[in-house]
């Protein structure tokens, strides 16, 4: 596809074709799912005592449930006895639904979550297994991905379908892959694999429910990562190419893009770039109009405000087009929203929240990260996050790390969940 020249940040040709876009909604205090601390300090919440995450990502489906990885679970009490674990809930009730023990020492640092509330992850010891926690059932069961065989895994998704896409790690390099719906197939593999491929390396995947997975590519022979693009896939490998970088098109308005990409339902990814003019860092919603992309400005960098940093986090975007992402503002660390035409800080460094504990403000009682991993949003515009808690006015006492639920209002236009009244 044609990547169409910015002008003032909006590509404005073939607006007619792009999808709809809506307002951002106005969001409620955000909700505390559970938390952790070390046990010396106390027992945390919503989780057995002792529990433990750490630089962990949550996700959020349309029912408003949370998920989200646990890497140390005591089991039956055991704090010398541990194992892993998924913890799945909505409306600040939840716990553990599964775990994990020997050989299994690991687990993936996010987990995918879809509209039935099927959650996949990983698990590794002495090999890599991707599960799927199916809630029915209360129980999770390994992904068979025959014919493919995988050393390893990253990016799982699934999606409404129950299909899982990911990168498989495979002898010699690695591939674009989904499971489900009676198929295990590849999309692309790189020239580690296939010397006919263009690909020399394949990046961190998003899938969508059309089954369709949008990746960062190094396009080129073995060894060269110096051409960089977006591009979506199908089953069967076609593409359409949503932006390029500088090296492979000196026209391009992007110098580099980030390793991770996010895609939603109607095909639009969101990406951080770095922008050939100024050389600032910014976040990009990329929408395919059926015969060229429309590239819109979420964010950018800017000494005067208010983004003065970009985390080293994908962003996540929704079907209406909203893109949340970790940045650095005035204030310290935050997490914001945007459609391109609003910004809006959703939680940040100092802000005061309700906890298990009493009112706690989100910090870190030195100059450790504020939030952990990437944020998460559903099509509610709803957004989930992980952060530091201190009580309030005293960041030296340490309330360890929160799940919170950031809902989008009540009758917020597409936004609403149905109901009258306020949210809970």
């Amino acid at each position: 596809m044609r990547l169409d020249p910015l002008a003032g940040g909006l590509l404005t040709a073939l607006l007619a074709s792009a999808p709809l876009h809506a307002a951002l909604p106005t969001y409620a205090a955000p909700q505390l799912q559970a938390r952790t601390n070390l046990i010396v300090n106390d027992e945390g919440w919503n989780l057995p005592p002792g529990s433990s995450f750490n630089s962990i990502t949550a996700s959020i489906n349309e029912a408003g449930t949370v998920a989200f990885p646990v890497q140390v679970v005591p089991i039956d009490g055991n704090l010398s006895n541990t194992g892993v674990g998924i913890w799945s809930g909505a409306n600040g009730v939840g716990g553990i639904v599964q775990t994990h023990q020997a050989p299994a020492e690991f687990i993936s640092d996010r987990v995918g979550i879809n509209r039935d509330g099927k959650i996949v992850y990983y698990t590794h010891g002495d090999a890599y297994r991707l599960w799927i926690y199916d809630p029915l059932a209360a129980a999770s069961a390994p992904v068979n991905t025959l014919p493919i065989t995988p050393s390893s895994f990253n990016g799982q998704t699934i999606n409404a379908d129950g299909v899982v896409g990911y990168r498989a790690g495979l002898p010699g390099g690695s591939g674009l892959a989904s499971t489900g719906a009676g198929s295990s197939l590849l999309h692309i593999v790189d020239n580690g694999i296939d010397p006919g491929s263009p690909y020399s390396y394949i990046y961190t995947p998003s899938m969508n429910d059309a089954r369709r997975i949008a990746a960062k590519v190094s396009v080129g022979p073995p060894g060269n990562f110096n051409k960089d693009e977006i591009r979506v896939f199908d089953t069967g490998g076609a593409y359409e190419t949503m932006a390029v970088d500088t090296d492979t098109d000196p026209g391009s308005p992007f110098v580099a893009f980030d390793n991770t990409v996010a895609m939603n339902l109607t095909g639009e990814v969101a990406v951080v770039v770095r922008l050939a003019a100024g050389n600032q860092r910014a976040v990009y919603r990329l929408t395919p109009t059926g015969s060229g992309v429309q590239a819109t400005e979420i964010a950018r960098v800017d000494p005067s405000g208010p983004i003065l940093e970009l985390d080293a986090f994908a962003p996540v975007i929704n079907v209406h087009g909203m893109v949340a992402f970790r940045a650095r503002d005035a204030q310290g660390q935050a997490v914001y929203v945007g459609d391109g035409q609003t910004l809006l800080r959703v939680a940040g460094k100092g802000d005061r929240v309700q906890t298990d504990l009493g009112t706690g403000q989100i910090g870190q009682h030195d100059s450790s990260p504020v939030f952990s991993g990437a944020p998460g949003i559903n099509d509610n515009g709803d957004i989930v996050f992980v952060a530091g808690l201190h009580p309030d006015g005293d960041n030296q006492t340490e309330w360890g790390s929160g799940v919170f639920v950031a809902r989008a209002a009540a009758g917020d236009g597409i936004f609403s969940d149905g109901f009258d009244g306020e949210l809970p």
